[in-house]
């Protein structure tokens, strides 16, 4: 019978027996050890500290954290796909700064972390596919500047942000398809200057930000193929001559202008079908450019007008292609709502142009910029013609012109938005102008001062209840500067005093307490028995003295003294001395 050792329960023996087995079942060979398959739930421990290949696929792990590798600091690729990772702790490859390839795909990692990847910078290729991640932290990838190569398909990604790709200026080859993409900000790729191969097919984008590809010199292939795209800017793309496939098949498309033509010439691969061309006479200039020679040429099949659906715009003769175009029409240029212009809000305009074809419509501000439908910022317009001009200053008053441009002609018209500019009132100062004390039957001011377009209205409500205005007169009244005099002031002036600005773009209000100081009335500093004590003892004193004075006068005058003797009057041990009781 198989002892066990003393102090050691059963149920952990076992657990290390089972876990020692596993560990025991990974295969090494210098410098490789597989552990492919073998129903792990953590890194092993015992493995040779010297290898630089480790597969851990297809197993249980869930959780990686820094003491994981810290025995393998000689790695150079690891293999942690095909497990049930959700959690990658703080630095947890902190000690693996040789490592150029992890193969994390297929794991149930929900986001990227700025700290996630700190100690990988050799890394050169970072696989992320058929994961759960729906946002990348601005830095994550600071620690990897290395990185060529970075597969991100599969998985929930709804938005690329301009932070995303920072510090990636060696990126060479991104992967992004297969993912909820539906939004791309201009920026995007300037932290990736080097970038030469973009996959973004399978998403939903709606369209391509101007500028977005620009810069990327080095770019090879772009591909775009299943999203919603419904204009590419074919003319980023002009200053690039290393591209060499191209994809924007199956989007919505309709419309190819004359540039593209030029720059869809030396791309080796072009797949542009299965878009809803419109065959009218935005294509015209296109038309005339084609010679029929190259593969793109034999893939746009007209959808539009119903006389030209199904054929091919090689086929049409470019003088149809007129039929059914007029010249713009400007059907209404005019304010989107009768609200008032009030500094810092939204001003709405709408210029509503009609066809056929949908005329392209651009809007030239007071201050002359001018805006189309691809402007972003303050003010931008959108495919219905609604322009929308946010934060709205005096600036923005003054002449409107609406410009609706198409292959066959253009029409302007103006609109004059002169209403009354007007400003939100603000308080900037609600004080008294004297800190003098204050005694009742005075007089105090105030000062409520205002600012805004027009010129708010005062009011100022004293703690009494009273509402004085610039009309009111009496006790209490207020100038046009704002000035508050409060003449015979009594206790009830006393408390919480309300000032009002008020103008035809809104109000504002301030407030302020004000205290009495009350002078005290005079209060002698010491008790009544002792004053009347004090005068009581100087009384008799004067007494005393008086008498004294009197007794020697009446000796002297009704008295002759002895001839000789001496005249001499002695007064000793009389003391006077005052108590108060």
């Amino acid at each position: 019978m198989a002892k066990t050792l003393p102090g050691v329960p059963m149920f952990l023996l076992v657990i290390l027996a089972v876990l020692g087995a596993a560990e025991a079942d990974c295969s090494c060979s210098s410098p490789f050890c597989n552990c492919n398959n073998q129903s792990l739930t953590s890194v092993p421990q015992d493995l040779p500290t010297d290898i630089t290949s480790l597969d851990l696929g297809t197993n249980q792990i869930t959780t990686l954290s820094q003491s994981d590798f810290s025995r393998y600091r000689s790695l150079t690729d690891l293999y942690v796909d095909n497990n049930r990772i959700s959690t990658i702790n703080t630095q947890a490859f902190y000690y693996l700064s040789n490592v150029t390839i992890i193969w994390f795909n297929t794991n149930q990692i929900p986001g990227l972390r700025s700290d996630m990847f700190t100690g990988l910078g050799s890394l050169r290729s970072l696989i992320l596919w058929s994961n759960n991640i729906s946002d990348i932290e601005a830095g994550t990838f600071l620690p990897t500047p290395r990185l060529r190569s970075l597969s991100l398909q599969s998985n929930k990604l709804a938005g690329l942000r301009s932070d995303m790709l920072a510090g990636l200026r060696d990126l060479q080859s991104l992967y992004l398809y297969d993912n909820d993409i539906i939004d791309i900000q201009a920026g995007t790729f300037n932290p990736t200057p080097d970038l030469r191969n973009v996959y973004l097919s399978n998403n939903h984008i709606p369209s391509i930000p101007s500028k977005l590809l620009a810069n990327l010199v080095q770019l090879r292939s772009i591909q775009l193929s299943n999203n919603n795209i419904t204009e590419f800017p074919f003319g980023d793309l002009s200053n690039i001559q290393t591209i060499s496939a191209l994809s924007l098949d199956n989007n919505q498309m309709t419309t190819l202008p004359s540039v593209a033509y030029d720059i869809l010439m030396p791309v080796f691969l072009v797949r542009i079908q299965k878009n809803p061309w419109q065959c009218d006479c935005r294509m015209y200039d296109f038309r005339l450019k084609m010679t029929g020679i190259y593969s793109f040429e034999h893939q746009i099949n007209c959808s539009q007008p119903d006389h030209l659906h199904g054929q091919m715009l090689k086929d049409i003769n470019p003088e149809n292609l007129m039929f059914d175009c007029k010249e713009p029409t400007i059907v209404r240029f005019e304010r989107g709502d009768n609200t008032l212009l009030v500094h810092g809000e939204t001003l709405y305009l709408v210029c509503e142009a009609s066809g056929p074809p949908t005329p392209d419509i651009t809007v030239t501000l007071p201050s002359e910029l001018n805006v189309t439908v691809s402007s972003v910022g303050r003010v931008t317009i959108d495919v219905n013609g609604v322009i929308t001009i946010t934060n709205v200053t005096a600036a923005d008053t003054g002449l409107y012109f609406c410009i609706a441009v198409s292959p066959v002609g253009s029409n302007f018209a103006t609109l004059d938005v002169q209403d009354i500019f007007y400003e939100k009132p603000t308080i900037f100062s609600f004080e008294r102008i004297e800190n003098n004390v204050l005694v009742q039957g005075e007089t105090f001011s105030l000062v409520c001062e205002a600012s805004g377009i027009p010129t708010p209205d005062i009011t100022v409500i004293i703690p009494s209840g009273l509402n004085a205005t610039v009309e009111s007169v009496g006790r209490v009244t207020v100038d046009a500067n704002g000035t508050v005099i409060i003449r015979g002031v009594t206790v009830e002036d006393e408390g919480l005093y309300a000032c009002i600005a008020i103008n035809p773009a809104g109000s504002a209000f301030a407030t302020l307490v004000v205290q009495f100081l009350q002078i005290p009335e005079f209060v002698p500093s010491f008790s009544l028995p002792v004053l009347v004590g004090a005068i009581f003892g100087s009384v008799v004193g004067i007494l005393l003295i008086g008498g004294i004075i009197l007794t020697v006068w009446c000796r002297r005058y009704n008295k002759s003294p002895t001839e000789g003797s001496e005249n001499t009057v002695v007064l000793k041990n009389i003391n006077t001395t005052t108590t108060a009781l």
